[in-house]
């Protein structure tokens, strides 16, 4: 459903509609992935500064902080003033805090600047996760789900290979790479329009509000969300640390190790719309979380940088099937009245994960190391999977029950 002032030529450029749709999805993981391959040459930097252990890392982490902090306040402004605004002006945001690391010298300033980049980056996530559930339904949108994850993946990989690299002249160069979000913004004025029910609070009474019970399956998902990103997000924020432990100190490496990590996800989720076909959403899940913590223990027990990238190319196949499954559980469960709301609690939840995931790792790094928080991260990974198995067994004992 559409606003009758959107243009004839805007409704036909489906096929640009869905290519920026997936072009701005790819920004997803920009925050972290421009920064992660320089972490430990940035702790070097700013080694003088008092507290420089502590804030170091939070460069890396302070927009997931604010991403969290954002998610609510985003959700109401999508539902109130629209996908497409709300969409625009974060992108334009975005962009100049991105690139504002370049010139910034004062950490404490550039944690600033990286919290500014977490807001905007929450209005980007938001509203465009939104707009997959707004224009595209059934099949289609399953299958724009998958496609979104792959070009999260896939951004984030050639992202991260990049910033690998430039990390090599300076990790402040990798800052360069937020520039890219300028040139979503002609493809955002060419190919989208704002659907209808997004018009204010009465544009669509006829849709019933939802239910206590719909708001607690979202609450439940949006939990899930924040113990697996807790989990994995152990990849961009510890990898270069563990190599560094085995004795592989080169920051291109690191960016390849995330980079391959990302790459397999992205290989899953161009599948999944076939998957999604074949099997269940709890089917799903149990397979994302068990294959997650075999690439995981596999990480931790890694000696060498070649048994790391295969544990690196096990372990990202699970996360290309879990991007699409968490947004479309959610997606699913929230009309479109409330979905901005109802995806803002998720990307709060999704981002609060990754921002405290070093709280959770370094303590366990610092009693043994960092391989073994990888181990224990897959043992956690494998309680997830079990507990999904027990959901699907139990489904099917309540459709079958034993004569």
């Amino acid at each position: 459903m559409t606003t009758p002032a959107v243009s004839a030529k805007v409704l036909a450029r489906k096929r640009l509609r869905v290519w920026t749709i997936l072009l701005t999805s790819g920004l997803a993981f920009l925050a972290p992935s421009a920064i992660a391959p320089g972490l430990p040459a940035l702790r070097a930097d700013y080694a003088h500064v008092e507290n420089a252990a502590f804030l170091s890392p939070l460069v890396l982490t302070m927009p997931m902080l604010f991403i969290a902090l954002a998610g609510p306040f985003v959700g109401y402004a999508v539902d109130r003033f629209g996908r497409r605004n709300v969409l625009i002006t974060s992108t334009v945001l975005y962009g100049f805090a991105g690139v504002s690391g370049l010139v910034i010298e004062s950490i404490v300033l550039l944690l600033v600047s990286r919290a500014f980049l977490g807001v905007f980056l929450a209005g980007i996530m938001t509203s465009v996760t939104a707009l997959v559930g707004d224009y595209f339904e059934g099949p289609e949108r399953n299958r724009v789900a998958g496609l979104q994850g792959a070009f999260m993946s896939f951004g984030t990989l050639t992202f991260v290979v990049i910033a690998g690299l430039l990390a090599e002249i300076h990790w402040r160069v990798g800052f360069t790479l937020f520039a890219v979000a300028f040139a979503m913004l002609p493809l955002m004025f060419l190919s989208l329009y704002e659907p209808v029910s997004n018009r204010g609070a009465g544009a669509n009474v006829s849709e019933p509000p939802p239910t206590l019970r719909q708001w607690t399956s979202i609450g439940l998902i949006c939990g899930l969300a924040f113990v697996s990103m807790l989990m994995l997000f152990l990849i961009p924020s510890q990898t270069a640390f563990f190599l560094a432990e085995i004795g592989v100190e080169n920051p291109t490496r690191a960016g390849l190790a995330i980079g391959l990590f990302n790459f397999t996800a992205g290989l899953t989720s161009l599948a999944y719309s076939r998957i999604r076909a074949r099997l269940s959403a709890e089917t799903i899940f149990a397979l994302v979380y068990g294959l997650g913590g075999v690439g995981f223990v596999m990480t931790g027990l890694a000696e060498t940088f070649t048994a790391t990238m295969i544990a690196m190319a096990v372990g990202g196949f699970s996360v290309g099937a879990f991007l699409p499954s968490i947004n479309l559980a959610i997606i699913s469960r929230a009309s479109m009245s409330v979905r901005g709301r109802a995806l803002g609690a998720l990307t709060t939840m999704f981002f609060l994960g990754q921002f405290f995931s070093p709280v959770y790792a370094v303590p366990i790094a610092s009693a043994s190391s960092v391989g073994n928080a990888f181990v224990v991260s897959g043992g956690v990974l494998f309680v997830l999977s079990a507990g999904f198995v027990f959901i699907k067994v139990n489904q099917r004992l309540r459709r079958h029950p034993p004569v």
